[in-house]
């Protein structure tokens, strides 16, 4: 677990830089359009969770989000997904963050159930967002979007645990590397 005190400061805002970096390179293509990596926005928040726990860090990966956003509808991403709902994704990002607070409160042990049950949750309230606040005319009734939809939930899920995986894989290689230097 990456130390968050003062005597690991540099530790702390390398990881927050880190993290931002991560989030800012794959959200542009979000589903790997530009032939880039997936978006690893939701592994971000809760990474972000898990080792920064700092909650003023949530807004600025949800600007730092939003930015790169507006970049990728620049570059010509579709902006379908940008909407009033758009605002919807604040509590479901906020879910990612919180339970990354909680694995770093309660141990590594359920992680595995904290990325699950967060990334349900977050795929959930987004889509609910999208369902009340920018209807699809393709699917005006819950059951009709909610089959349209649940389909990319895996998708979802496998990019999230793959990321989270794989940044839990850098922590252990550098906390090996700090041991062996210390």
């Amino acid at each position: 677990m990456i130390d968050n005190t003062t005597s690991a400061r540099g530790g702390f805002w390398w990881a927050a830089l880190a993290l931002a970096l991560v989030m800012a390179v794959t959200r542009l293509g979000h589903f790997g359009e530009y032939g880039g990596p997936l978006d690893a926005s939701w592994a971000v928040f809760f990474l972000a969770g898990l080792w920064l726990r700092d909650l003023r860090l949530f807004p600025a990966y949800f600007v730092l989000g939003w930015m790169v956003d507006l970049a990728a509808f620049a570059m010509g991403t579709p902006t379908n997904c940008y909407s009033i709902a758009y605002l919807f994704l604040i509590p479901a990002y906020g879910a990612l963050f919180v339970a990354g607070r909680w694995v770093a409160e309660s141990g590594y042990g359920r992680i595995s159930l904290a990325v699950a049950v967060s990334s349900l949750v977050t795929f959930v309230v987004a889509n609910l967002g999208m369902f009340w606040l920018a209807p699809s005319p393709t699917a005006p009734t819950l059951t009709a979007f909610a089959s349209a939809v649940t389909g990319y939930f895996p998708g979802y899920l496998m990019t999230m645990a793959t990321y989270v995986a794989g940044g839990l894989a850098v922590e252990r290689v550098l906390g090996a590397r700090q041991r062996a230097i210390a």
